[in-house]
């Protein structure tokens, strides 16, 4: 047969008469949002995603369906269409049901393909696992012990029993295995980095592993920032830090240490060989108390006090030690203190133990380890009396919410009380030092951090980004780990000249938070509980600053991860409704409609999930055309469908 001539988006093509616009349009290199098309299939047209317009005919019609004829004129995307096409696809969307995404790496801030690397456990393959983790968190071993772990928080499993022990997990992998990538063709570029904190090591990671030199900068003898001169060993050993940062010195990065930028160097002079600069200084500064005799040479900085304990400077704290503020730095403070030989140990914090920042987990294991804690009780002065120093305190009660979601403390009239210690600590906030930002001419926030684009994280001056602490304020180390690697793939687009701007927001279906998955969910699992993470007794603990827990051992890692649910669907990175969810802007409907009871089926090869069916008819056809074909039917049936509703059960739990 003759080919026919038609124009599509004003394009003159040639194509089969037996060819349906879709086909027509794909062998000529342009593109028709589709659903339900399969090019081994005959064609409905039942989803209609993929109607074109036939120009001077005023009809739109399903573009797989409808046969190409001579001299037909098509346009594919005009804002007719594209509203139809959003229109149909909320449509299919409101009977899609699932989730894309595990509620855990949801919540996680560097968005750790959790379920995937667990499941590398569970099948006894830790290298993989790893390697799954370092795709977006390069410091496991790290994290594994410090991260506060709100993927737990956010698990399926609680609608079972525990959660499933991630952060454990996580740590098992990165100590039993080592993992480096392979990095790409070497660009030519260089970037120079200020701060060897989580949020420099990462992006420096990550920018290595794109093709570009790294020169690391940092004002301390070693590498790990905070991670090493803020957090105890008995939380985080030496030898573990070393682990995580030996992949970015083998992938060639230079470290410049005890050089202070501004100082030792600057940009003038690195931007001569260096094309771009990412600062990620941190929050190094203690805030304030705001109250007389605090700047007295007796009252020691948290952070100061555990810089000392890092680099064996600390001697010892006295017989009593007060340690003034509720966060993680005053907890590894205080449990440092009982470990330098103080007899008694208190934490004095203004609010109640329920608003307490630290780890919920930190704060058990100091309580265990004999801290005392006063509550609802604030410092007023303090005074230098002899060899004591007199802490002169009032008691609290707590008001409305404040901007941070927690109870504003005020003092109560007439309660004031007096305390005496050896030691004091304050341990109440760190501050960024703008310096820094002066000296290369950047904006600053009101909030006392550097300003920066929140979807790119470049400065106000192009070529410099920043990251981590000095633009969040101190936070937690998973947070400086994500934006270190935010940072690196801003950083790489402009090495290469391309356009900066933040990936596009991808569509997520979800069931809801942890507990809102339909019942029948949960029952499909068997009640196990978590395997217990050893631990040294309290009494072993005072007594040294060796590790407090051992970790898993292969055995019991295997066992923990068999425990998870796999929420993630196994179809999510090749699910053409959420490319198409996800390209239209769509968000998934706040009361997401279910059948009355969910279902997972595993019939023979197949796993069935209903609930993700949007009835595109792929299956159906794919039966009816290779029902003889009994080899192939299962992974026809599996490869054919666009929302992931059919898959292979092998990652089932």
């Amino acid at each position: 047969m003759n080919p026919v001539t038609l124009t599509i988006n004003g394009r003159p093509v040639s194509a089969g008469p037996e060819l349906s616009i879709l086909e027509a349009a794909m062998r000529n290199g342009i593109a028709i949002p589709n659903l339900c098309f399969h090019e081994t299939l005959p064609s409905t047209g039942s989803c209609w995603i993929c109607i074109v317009e036939i120009k001077g005919r005023n009809r739109f019609v399903p573009a797989c369906s409808t046969k190409v004829s001579e001299g037909m004129e098509v346009e594919t995307d005009n804002d007719a269409l594209r509203e139809m096409r959003t229109r149909n696809l909320e449509r299919i969307i409101e009977s899609h049901c699932g989730d894309c995404l595990a509620p855990c790496e949801l919540s996680c801030p560097a968005g750790c393909n959790i379920p995937g690397f667990i499941a590398g456990i569970a099948a006894g393959n830790d290298q993989e696992a790893l390697r799954i983790i370092r795709e977006t968190i390069p410091l496991p071993a790290i994290l594994g012990r410090v991260c506060p772990a709100p993927c737990e928080d956010a698990c399926r499993r609680h609608g079972v029993d525990e959660p499933v022990s991630i952060c454990a997990l996580k740590r098992h992998a990165a100590d039993s295995e080592r993992y480096i990538p392979d990095p790409k063709k070497d660009s030519g570029k260089r970037v120079a980095i200020v701060g060897a904190g989580p949020a420099g090591l990462t992006a420096a990671y990550y920018l290595l592993a794109s093709g570009h030199q790294v020169t690391i900068i940092d004002a301390n003898a070693q590498a790990g920032g905070m991670m090493r001169y803020g957090i105890p060993r008995f939380r985080l050993p030496e030898q573990v830090i070393e682990t995580d940062i030996e992949p970015i010195v083998r992938m060639g990065a230079r470290f410049l240490y005890q050089t202070v930028f501004g100082k030792d160097t600057d940009w003038q002079t690195l931007k001569q060989d260096h094309d771009a600069l990412f600062l990620a200084i941190g929050a190094g500064r203690a805030s304030l108390l705001g109250i007389p005799g605090e700047e007295d040479p007796c009252v020691q900085s948290g952070i100061g006090f555990l810089h000392r304990v890092a680099t064996g400077n600390a001697g010892h704290p006295g017989k009593s030690v007060l340690v003034i503020g509720g966060g993680n730095t005053a907890l590894d403070a205080a449990r440092s203190a009982l470990r330098l030989g103080a007899e008694t140990v208190t934490v004095m914090y203004r609010r109640t133990r329920a608003e307490m920042p630290a780890n919920k987990a930190e704060i058990e294991e100091a309580l265990t380890e004999g801290v005392a804690m006063l509550f609802l009780a604030s410092p007023a002065a303090i005074i230098k009396r002899n060899r004591d120093i007199e802490v002169q305190a009032v008691k609290m009660q707590l008001g409305e919410p404040d901007e941070s979601g927690r109870r504003r403390p005020s003092p109560i009239e007439g309660s004031g009380f007096s305390l005496s210690a050896d030691t004091v600590i304050s341990a109440t906030g760190q501050k960024v030092d703008l310096e820094c930002a002066e000296i290369l001419g950047l904006a600053t926030t009101g909030q006392g951090t550097f300003l920066v684009d929140s979807d790119t994280l470049q400065t106000t001056v192009p070529g410099i980004f920043a990251g981590g602490d000095c633009i969040s304020g101190a936070d937690l180390a998973i947070n400086a780990v994500a934006q270190g690697r935010r940072a690196a793939m801003s950083i790489d687009r402009y090495l290469r000249a391309e356009r900066l701007a933040a990936p596009l927001p991808a569509f997520n279906s979800s069931y809801g938070a942890r507990d809102q998955a339909p019942a029948a969910f949960y029952r499909r699992a068997q009640a196990a509980p978590r395997i217990p993470v050893p631990e040294l007794s309290a009494d072993q603990r005072r007594d040294c600053f060796c590790e407090i827990t051992a970790g898993y051992s292969g055995n019991e890692a295997g066992k923990e991860a068999s425990r998870c649910l796999q929420c993630r669907c196994m179809a999510v990175n090749d699910c053409r409704l959420r490319e198409l969810a996800t390209v239209f802007h769509l968000a998934a409907p706040a009361g997401m409609v279910r059948n009355e009871e969910f279902s997972i089926e595993k019939t023979g090869r197949i796993r069935l999930e209903r609930e993700k069916c949007v009835d595109c008819g792929i299956c159906v056809r794919t039966l009816e055309l290779k029902a003889l074909e009994k080899p192939d039917v299962f992974s026809a049936l599996v490869e054919g469908c666009p929302t992931g509703a059919l898959s292979y059960p092998d990652r089932s739990r």
